[in-house]
């Protein structure tokens, strides 16, 4: 795959992805704030609790309930009931907010919350949950060591999958690209995330945001991320693969790289 031109790469790629239905996936967060100390260097949600104080809080059920109409409306196909990470056991109320979801929708939900024991699985799994996403964020240790020197471990993330595929619970993982990763960090990536035939796959830029201890390092090169996403479109071709760039300068690279799944951010306006 890596020795195709770039062209012939990106239209075989797009090929594949006609073949698949667009699905437009959308978090319902259930708490902003988060146990990992120290806190990870590249994290979105530093840089959020800053621009919004009050997204560290903790949602209420009626909260939870309000978002889930929105996505509904709004036309959304999948939501993941998203928060910090608050260690290896859940809090009791995120079972509440699965229920509430598959109450109130007919939204595939998946939780969220990072490397996580077998029990919070097996109890998502029976609140409604329907599969769960964990990133690997990146196949080397070394690097994830570097910007997540604090919290769950890349190998506690791969048993967290582990597990879930074990209790049938569809599987949503990837990785982020720009992070420093060589060629062979994103085969090994791939080879191992094929193990556990995945449904859906997300291969994300490394964005540097404002307010986080990475915000002077370089972003991905779009065509490299690009590359990566039709590389493993090419590797994986019955997933379903994300790109979390619906607008601005990623977008198209995006499109490019074979993506039929992406994250939007509605309030009260359809997509359709």
């Amino acid at each position: 795959m890596y020795s195709l031109d770039s062209n012939t790469l990106f239209q075989e790629a797009q090929e594949i992805a006609t073949t698949k239905k667009t699905i437009y996936c959308s978090p319902n967060i259930a708490n902003g704030s988060c146990q990992t100390v120290p806190g990870c260097r590249h994290c979105k949600w530093e840089h959020m609790k800053v621009m919004k104080p009050d997204f560290n809080k903790k949602r209420t059920l009626e909260e939870i309930r309000a978002r889930t109409q929105v996505l509904v409306e709004a036309g959304i196909d999948r939501v993941f009931l998203a928060s910090g990470w608050m260690g290896y056991q859940v809090p009791d109320f995120y079972y509440d907010c699965i229920s509430s979801i598959k109450e109130n929708s007919t939204l595939d939900i998946y939780g969220l919350f990072g490397a996580i024991n077998r029990s919070s699985l097996v109890n998502l799994k029976h609140a409604g949950m329907d599969g769960y996403l964990c990133g690997l964020e990146t196949p080397n240790e070394e690097l994830y060591k570097r910007f997540r020197p604090g919290g769950d471990t890349l190998t506690d993330r791969l048993t967290t999958l582990k597990t879930a595929k074990d209790i049938d619970l569809k599987i949503w993982s990837g990785f982020l690209v720009g992070l420093g990763e060589t060629d062979e960090d994103v085969v090994v990536g791939l080879e191992i995330l094929r193990e556990f035939d995945p449904e859906s796959l997300s291969i994300l830029p490394f964005t540097p945001f404002p307010h986080t201890e990475m915000w002077a390092e370089n972003p991905a090169n779009p065509l490299k991320w690009a590359r990566v996403m039709a590389s493993a479109r090419l590797y994986l071709k019955k997933l379903d693969l994300f790109s979390d760039q619906t607008q601005g300068f990623y977008q198209g690279y995006g499109i490019l790289g074979g993506a039929n799944g992406f994250y939007v951010f509605p309030e009260k306006k359809s997509l359709t």
